[in-house]
Order: C-alpha cells, then sequence, then structure tokens
C-alpha cells in the first residue's frame, strides 16, 4: 500500500491505494490511484513485484504473448494430429473428432487475435499521434528560441517537460509495433475449414 507504480517504459502511473484478493487471500490485482484521482486496475498477472518497486505490463502485451503462444501450440497439435493420421496411429473417427475440436479451438483464437490487432492497432494510432504532438511542440519551442521569440531558460523548461514523456511514447510505440508483426505473422493469412 502506498508503494508508486510504474509502467514498464518507465512512465510513473500513480500509488497503490487498494489490494484485491481472492477468498484464499492470494493477490488478483491492485488499485492505483493516478494523477487526477483517477484510479485503474491492474491483475496481478501485469505485475512485476520486487522489494521496492511494482511495475505493470500492459494488458495488450500479456495477451499477445498468450495469443502467440496459444496459436502456435494449436497449429503444432494439428499437424501432430495429421501426422498420427498418416502413419495410421489413430482410428479415422477419433481422428475426426479431434480434428474438429482442434480446429474450433484454432478458430476462436484467430477471432480473438484478430480482435486483439485491431485494438493494439487503435493504441498505436493514439501513441502515434500523441508522439507527433509532443514532438511538434518540441520543435516549435526550438524554432521560437532560435528566432528569439523564447530565452535559453525557457527552452529547457519545455525540453525538460516534453522529452521525459516522449521516451516511454516511443519505447511503448516500438514495442506494439513489434508486437502486431509478431501476431500477424501466427495468423493464418485465410481461413478454410476442410
Amino acid at each position: 500500500m502506498g508503494r508508486s507504480v510504474s509502467d514498464i517504459y518507465g512512465r510513473l502511473l500513480g500509488r497503490v491505494i487498494g489490494i484485491e484478493r481472492n477468498p484464499f487471500g492470494e493477490m488478483e490485482g491492485v488499485q492505483v490511484e493516478a494523477t487526477g484521482g483517477i484510479i485503474l486496475t491492474a491483475k496481478a498477472r501485469q505485475m512485476a513485484l520486487t522489494p521496492k518497486t511494482i511495475t505493470i505490463s500492459p494488458e495488450w502485451k500479456l495477451e499477445s504473448e498468450d495469443i502467440i503462444s496459444e496459436l502456435t501450440l494449436l497449429r503444432k497439435r494439428v499437424g501432430a494430429l495429421e501426422s498420427l493420421k498418416d502413419s495410421r496411429e489413430i482410428d479415422g473417427e477419433i481422428y475426426s473428432e479431434l480434428l474438429e475440436s482442434q480446429k474450433a479451438g484454432y478458430l476462436d483464437k484467430v477471432k480473438l487475435a484478430s480482435a486483439l490487432v485491431g485494438s493494439m492497432r487503435s493504441r498505436l494510432a493514439e501513441i502515434t499521434g500523441q508522439i507527433t504532438s509532443l514532438t511538434r511542440y518540441l520543435v516549435n519551442a526550438k524554432l521560437d528560441h532560435k528566432s528569439g521569440e523564447l530565452d535559453e531558460d525557457s527552452l529547457k523548461l519545455a525540453q525538460g517537460s516534453i522529452e521525459p514523456s516522449l521516451r516511454p511514447l516511443i519505447a511503448e510505440r516500438n514495442d506494439l509495433t513489434l508486437s502486431i508483426k509478431v501476431v500477424e505473422q501466427v495468423l493464418p493469412s485465410k481461413v478454410s475449414i476442410n
């Protein structure tokens, strides 16, 4: 309680004001009071705890890692099932039942992955807009300084305010871009059911 919480990109999110526990007393999440009194909730799986820090991973990051792992495993299982059928180690009827089950699970995961990529793209667009705005503000401050409209101290103040906000946004943008690419690589280009 009261500990500060940051995200994996280094942004200070706020401080812990509440802990959610299940009936067995195990921590399920925390409530974080952010700037302006906004309350954020983080699940236990999003948190990395050390004696001095609490770091939160965005939910999209964990979901993308889960989807990648699950789709990869389901593809391997369908391939293994095909191999068992080809080597006649499995009865045709059992093969059909198992194949339908695996395909249904795979299609569900593909739908989830597609929706996740959509929400990740929305977040990417939001972050890109913020980066563009902050960069524009920084360039305008430098332009104002060069033209004599802004003194050295004001320029330093602007840079000191803008640049620390830009770094984590750029890091998250790069992380999102890479994660979207990896999820899209495990998604099929088209889905067909035989």
